[in-house]
């Protein structure tokens, strides 16, 4: 974690902290508001208790909660505040006004400053917490008198260079009526809770922070048995870590069908198809590898059961139930079952993130992640979708994502989240001749070369196999009529072999007779020319005779 800047103090949440650029202005007051469930004393206790584990010491004067409360919650949460009190690093000043007196205005804050001007000295506290100051609206007669209290409480804090966070409730006005956001805050946090589809969602934004930037965005965040976790939504920038490393996928086939060596490890990858075509067996096959390798693995199941799961996947081969054992922190398969219907998006993002961050897996699964669109509208889930994918890439974390798509979807997704997906593998179902056959097809693989070829896979109880298609004479055919067209091909291969013997046969046998007729016709030919050449030869006889015994007449008549 970053040292923050020494004119801040860091919240100890971290993404608080991130939207305050460090944290909260150190020595000065800070206002935090918001109605009730909102996390206001859960914000203060977590700032109090993590300035005290990093040496400041603090004080919290209660307004509202008794002091026995406020310990239970921070223990709740994971912070020994009663420890702290023992240790005089922490006090809790109940200053809870009491509605059966009537407290002067002038001597009722002069003691709250006394007693907290104690405390602090006490502690040696550089830390401050004043929790529900609105409550103190029902101990003053006039608006006049509290307003003019108040401005001196806070001046009398700013002498006192003690960081202070001031929590108000939602009261009508309260906080623009007694200018505590105008003029005595230095930083205002507005908490809200939003109600979408019947699920509540917490929202925290940072109205102003004099002196430095802030976030202004409006940052949902999480409030559990865990404390506090946000993302801010402007906390992520394109600096994914890439790797050139190859990971198998535990199929062979697939292996194959991505370049011979499988996905690059930080990838991720969309399994998409109908009911029934083996996406989560697909999902589950990668888990069982890379737990196999020794890798940690994050199941996130939003539809079946751990029990479910694990049984269902003993079918073909994958025991992932002895991945499971053992300590948490020593097992190789998390499985989180989580229903999509329980929460809305951006607490399912937060709850998937702080898993991640916290077990630290090499692979995620999210299966399927179609379930968080069924009851969305609009663009909601795409963003939420996007910025996940997009927060697991920047971890270096390889993902698997399922999406179950629709019978009359005609194979096209809905989620578009296309563009951050690294390898889209597209699995669907072939019917004919009633028989049900699963077809397997990649899509894309960024950097991969991938095969073009629509492929044929089955269940096995050794895992997943995939085979190439048979292609034959009249066409592809899938499943036993891919057996049996084989065979018929075969057949006919082996027919047209004995044909094919038999007719070179009878060619060899034609070559025979045309050369015997050929040798017939040449010693033909032969003949005729040693006849011609006789009589040719023999012409020439005569005629050479003829011719000398006319030159021998012509010399004896001279």
């Amino acid at each position: 974690m970053t040292t923050p800047p020494p004119d801040t103090a860091a919240t100890g949440i971290q993404g608080l902290d991130f939207l305050l650029q460090g944290g909260l202005p150190r020595d000065r007051p800070s206002l935090l508001r918001g109605g009730p469930g909102t996390g206001k004393t859960v914000i203060s206790l977590t700032f109090l208790c993590h300035g005290i584990q990093q040496g400041e010491n603090g004080v919290l004067v209660t307004f509202d909660e008794s002091p026995e409360a406020l310990i239970r919650h921070a223990a709740g949460f994971g912070f020994a505040a009663d420890r702290f009190i023992e240790e005089g690093r922490l006090r809790i000043l109940d200053m809870r006004p009491d509605r059966s007196e009537v407290a002067g205005e002038y001597v009722e804050l002069t003691a709250i400053m006394a007693r907290m001007d104690h405390a602090l000295q006490k502690t040696g506290a550089r830390r401050l917490v004043v929790d529900a100051l609105d409550v103190l609206e029902g101990a003053f007669s006039t608006e006049i008198s509290l307003r003019s209290e108040l401005a001196r409480v806070f001046d009398w804090l700013r002498e006192r260079r003690t960081t202070t966070l001031i929590t108000i409730g939602e009261q009508e006005e309260f906080s623009t009526r007694y200018g505590l956001e105008d003029y005595v805050a230095d930083c205002v946090i507005a908490l809200k809770q939003d109600l979408d589809h019947r699920v509540m969602t917490r929202l925290l934004r940072v109205v102003k922070r004099r002196g430095g930037a802030h976030g202004t965005s409006e940052t949902p965040f999480l409030l559990d048995s865990d404390g506090i976790f946000m993302i801010p939504v402007t906390g992520s920038v394109l600096s994914a870590k890439v790797s050139n490393e190859r990971i198998s996928t535990g199929i062979p086939g697939l292996d194959a069908m991505l370049g011979g060596q499988g996905p690059y490890r930080g990838s991720t990858l969309l399994f998409s198809g109908q009911a029934g075509t083996g996406k989560t067996s697909m999902a589950t096959a990668m888990t069982h590898s890379a737990c196999e390798r020794g890798e940690k693995v994050l199941y996130i199941s939003f539809e079946e059961s751990v029990d479910e799961l694990v049984r269902n996947q003993q079918s073909i081969g994958a025991d992932l139930r002895r991945h499971t054992e053992g300590h948490e922190a020593d097992r190789r398969l998390i499985l989180q079952p989580i229903r999509a219907v329980e929460m809305g998006l951006e607490e399912h993002l937060m709850r998937i993130m702080r898993s991640i961050r916290r077990h630290q897996p090499a692979l995620v699964v999210l299966d399927p992640i179609s379930s968080l669109a069924n009851r969305r509208t609009g663009d909601s889930t795409k963003d939420m979708l996007l910025r996940l994918i997009h927060l697991i890439k920047e971890a270096g974390i390889t993902a698997v994502a399922t999406e179950l798509l629709a019978d009359d979807s005609l194979g096209v997704s809905h989620l578009d989240v296309s563009s951050m997906i690294d390898v889209w593998i597209k699995l669907r179902r072939h019917e004919s001749n009633g028989e049900m056959n699963r077809l397997v097809t990649a899509v894309k693989a960024r950097g991969l070369p991938i095969s073009s070829q629509v492929k044929e896979f089955r269940f096995s109880d050794k895992g997943l196999v995939i085979e190439d298609p048979y292609v034959g004479e009249s066409g592809i055919a899938y499943g036993t009529a891919r057996e049996a067209r084989q065979s018929e091909d075969e057949q006919a291969v082996e027919q047209l072999h004995a044909e094919l013997s038999r007719a070179r046969q009878r060619r060899r046998e034609l070559d025979e007779i045309n050369a015997a007729s050929e040798r017939l016709a040449q010693a033909e030919r032969d003949a005729r020319a040693v006849n011609i050449e006789r009589e040719i030869t023999e012409i020439e006889r005569r005629l050479a005779n003829i011719q000398r015994a006319r030159s021998a007449i012509t010399r004896s008549r001279r």
